[in-house]
Parts: C-alpha cells; structure tokens; sequence
C-alpha cells in the first residue's frame, strides 16, 4: 500500500510548480513518508505554450520517491487511465497541484476514477492558484467545478482561501504557504559577485522568475528610472524567462548601464546565485495568490520589496523582512527602492527574512500537509 501519492510536474519540467512539487516530495521522504510520485510525459501541447521549452535537460530525479510518468497534457484521458493505477494503489492521500483552468477536464478525469474506485482515499488539491492569473468568469465556473471533486485544499493566503469558501461552501482548506529551503549558512554575496561580475559596491534589486504581465515587471522598471539617476551604484536585474511583451525587454533598455538582463530559464543553482549576489528581490506583483520567489528571498536573507498583493502579505512582514507598497503604483514602489539605498535597510531587513524564514521550511510545510490530509501519525 502506498499511503502518500504526488501528483503534479516535477523537474526536468521549468515551472514554479514542478520545483515546489519535488521541494514537498523531498521533505516527506525526509519525514519518512516517502510518496509515489505521478508525472507528465508530456505537459502542454508545444502550439499552446508562450515560453521556449517546457523542459529542461536530465531525467526524473530519483532522490525523492518512485516516479511513474502516465500524464499526458495533451490526451485528458491519460489522467483517467493515471487515476486507475493509482486508486489500484490504495493509498490514504492523493495530492494534486492545480494552478490553471487548461488542466481542468484532466483534474476533473483524475479525481472522478479516484472517487470511484478508492472512494477512502482522501483527494487533497494543492491550490497555487485558484484562477488563472489572466482569470474571468467562465474561469472560476470551470475552478469550480474542479473543486466539488476534492475532499480538502490547501491554499496559499488567507485570501484564497476565503475566496474558495466563496466558491465551494464548507469545505476543508488550511492556508499552507510556499515552503523554501533555508540556507545553513548565510549566502556568500561577494563569492557570488565575483562569479556573476558585479562590483562589490553596487546595491543590486532582483526581479526574477517568469517575466509575465501580473507581475508588474514593467512598473518596476518604470519605478527603478528615477532611482538609478540619484543613486548611480543602484543596478536592477531581470533574471527569468520572458513571456509576450517582456520579450522587448532588450530594445527597452539598450545602452542602458544600470539594467542587466539574464533573459532565460535559470536552473535552481544559478537562482540560488543570484539571490545571493543580490540585496534585494523586487516582486512588484499587479495581483498574486503566492510567490515561491518570495520565500526564496527570505530563504536566502534577502529583504522583499514588493505589493501589498493576497501572495505577499502573508509573506512579507512589512518593516522588518521586506517593504510593501500599493500594487501598481510606479511612485510608491520608486520610493522604496529610493529609501532602501538612502537608509542602508540591507542589513536590517536581511535580519528580518532569517528571522522569518523558518515559517516557511519545507520540513514544516510537509508536516501540515500531511496533517491536513489525515496521514496516520501526522
């Protein structure tokens, strides 16, 4: 009997979701229960996915439990066959990431055979987003009728899980927020200078992960002009993969000497190396439900400047691990990365995000999981 199953993308796939899925699959085999992990062969259809590959070098890691890849994104019914085999596993809890609406008939499929033929096995979805972040209202019927499939959620904000109740009355969610590893030792910032050739003098903010429209990219570097001719040490980095309009992103700032762009997919060491490197990340999120970026900084002892969006208010404690401002205003946002050179709140801040991280270790966050899910013991 398998009694924890994970369902979801996990590395060699680029996403968010496929590095906090094999994050929480670790921390379980760390704990001792050790999942089956269910995988895509497959993820998006190639003609439906913006960015440049889905999927990065190297196979499955094998440091976290079995895998068996049986999904495929472009054949719903992969997920029904997926759901056969598991249920024949009869585990105590199966887990699914749900982050977008395109997974819906799959995530729909998978759950139904699982009611069917395991009908004690308890469905727990992993709710990254509860809607899409470019959402409507046909979005959220479709979410929903997702929902009524599942026996628990966990979400990553009090907001979300209000918003969920709002949905689908009476269910069980706990907010569970992104776990991120904490670092032993604090980061080498001048090693990783070194290694990324930036002066040890210049005061670094760092944007990075997918470079999408929600996360506000372009009111950072609008914020970040008036900054950099006050403060000519000040530099900004745009460190991830762009989509759509971000893509311009080099003709947009040709010639300019405080900006440099890192534009591509960048595997979890040269991520690491950058947080390090930095003294800030800037999540200037127009709207979020949680950000695994976030709790990387704070994993790292780096300070957050970000909005005062659902995903960081839970993340960020204003004044000591980060500062927050009011989501799409470049002004406000500009006068925090202003103060944060004028004032010296490096150092400050970085105490802050090791005092906080700890809320945020993967250990604890398989421990809730877990717990959530009524796995015997936890």
């Amino acid at each position: 009997m398998s009694r924890v199953v994970l369902a979801g993308p996990i590395p060699p796939y680029r996403s968010g979701i496929a590095d906090q899925t094999l994050r929480l699959a670790r921390a379980m085999a760390r704990l001792g229960v050790t999942p089956t992990l269910v995988t895509f062969r497959r993820m998006y259809p190639k003609l439906l996915y913006p960015g440049r590959s889905q999927r990065g070098a190297g196979a499955f890691p094998g440091d976290a439990g079995e895998v068996l890849a049986l999904l495929d994104g472009a054949n719903p019914l992969s997920f029904r066959a997926a759901g056969r085999k598991v249920a024949a596993l009869r585990p105590e809890l199966v887990l699914l990431p749900w982050w977008t609406s395109f997974f819906a008939l799959h995530s729909r499929l998978f759950l139904d055979e699982l009611g069917r033929r395991a009908p004690g096995t308890v469905r727990l979805l992993l709710c990254h987003n509860l809607v899409d972040h470019e959402g409507g209202a046909w979005r959220r019927r479709v979410a929903r009728s997702v929902f009524h499939r599942a026996d628990r959620f966990a979400v990553q904000n009090a907001q979300a899980r209000k918003d969920l109740l709002d949905l689908v009355p009476g269910v069980r969610a706990e907010v569970i927020p992104h776990p991120s590893e904490p670092r032993t030792v604090l980061p080498d910032r001048d090693g990783a200078r070194a290694q990324l050739g930036i002066p040890p003098d210049d005061v670094v903010f760092l944007f990075t992960g997918l470079l999408r429209p929600y996360k506000g990219w372009e009111l950072l570097l609008e914020a970040f002009g008036p900054v950099a001719r006050e403060f000519p040490r000040a530099r900004l980095v745009f460190a991830g993969e762009p989509w759509g309009e971000a893509r311009k992103l080099p003709g947009m700032v040709a010639g300019r000497r405080d900006v440099r762009l890192e534009l591509r997919y960048l595997p979890e060491r040269e991520r690491a190396l950058w947080l390090d490197a930095c003294d800030a990340v800037v999540c200037p999120y127009l709207h979020a439900t949680g950000s695994g970026i976030a709790a990387d900084a704070l994993a790292h002892g780096r300070g957050v400047i970000g909005t005062r969006v659902d995903g960081l208010v839970d993340v960020v404690a204003d004044g000591e691990s980060g500062i927050l401002v009011p989501p799409g205003d470049a002004e406000a946002l500009g006068q925090a990365l202003r103060r944060f050179v004028a004032e010296g709140l490096g150092a400050r801040l970085a105490a802050g995000a090791v005092l906080h991280r700890s809320r945020f270790a993967p250990g604890e966050h398989a421990r809730r999981v877990l717990a959530l899910g009524g796995v015997a013991g936890w």
